[in-house]
């Protein structure tokens, strides 16, 4: 009992620690080149007063949410098909890993004659961010299932459509959580990027103001916002995890 108590409290040593070391190592540095986590805390509450910070936040985790979701609904029923139908596998692997192969940067070109500058192609530069990696990790996972579960399936005659809801997709369930929770993760990475890369907006462009002022604060302090967007969202899907998966031990 009690080493387990020690353990649920060990993030929060890790994030105390964390903004200790960040705070001292700014303290003992010129401001112009890494400030404390004093200050930046608070450009962060100074814009949270002015409605500035949310306004950009709301903006974001739109089109996060957005992008991650289309992501998503494509990825993982086609990565689940990859990984248990050769001839779908056969036919889109060599497309699909050619693409892999091709920075998201290289698309932006592309996404800026199609989409223009602005939402549209942000929620593109998500899309290809995240799309990739759910799909690999979703058709590892439905390769990886256990044959016996199918075959004790079978020897009971079960129809495939009763296969496939009571066998494969609650076999797969832990590599589809691990497919979001990446996935999740090069997404919150791609508002960033496309925020940063096209028309300035959000919190790319509160990013980019900072470091055209020179002030190591407000560049931290959007950074560190964009780290707790990552970590809140990793953090409900480990909660979504755990209740849905309860016979996964922890």
């Amino acid at each position: 009992m009690i080493r387990t108590s020690f353990i649920a409290w060990l993030p929060v040593f890790s994030i105390a620690a964390g903004l200790g070391l960040w705070e001292l190592i700014g303290r003992l540095s010129p401001p112009v080149l890494f400030a404390p986590a004093s200050a930046a805390f608070l450009f962060l509450l100074h814009q949270t007063t002015t409605w500035v910070l949310p306004a950009a936040i709301g903006h974001s985790l739109l089109t996060l949410a957005t992008g991650y979701t289309l992501a998503a609904v494509v990825a993982l029923p086609l990565g689940f098909a990859m990984g248990r139908v050769a001839w779908v596998h056969e036919l889109l692997h060599p497309v699909l890993t050619g693409i892999y192969a091709i920075p998201p940067a290289a698309f932006i070109p592309f996404l800026i004659v199609w989409f223009g500058l602005f939402a549209q192609s942000r929620v593109a530069i998500v899309v290809i961010m995240c799309f990739f990696e759910m799909l690999v990790i979703t058709a590892a996972g439905a390769r990886t299932i256990d044959p016996r579960l199918v075959d004790v399936a079978r020897s009971f005659l079960a129809p495939r459509r009763r296969v496939i809801g009571a066998v494969l997709i609650p076999a797969s369930l832990p590599f589809l959580f691990t497919a979001l929770r990446i996935g999740l993760v090069r997404a919150v990475a791609g508002v960033i990027t496309a925020e940063l890369l096209l028309s300035p907006a959000n919190l790319g462009k509160q990013l980019l103001d900072s470091a055209g002022r020179f002030n190591t604060a407000g560049m931290l302090g959007v950074i560190a916002t964009v780290a707790m967007i990552g970590l809140a969202a990793q953090q409900l899907l480990r909660w979504l995890e755990r209740h849905v998966l309860r016979w996964e031990r922890p």
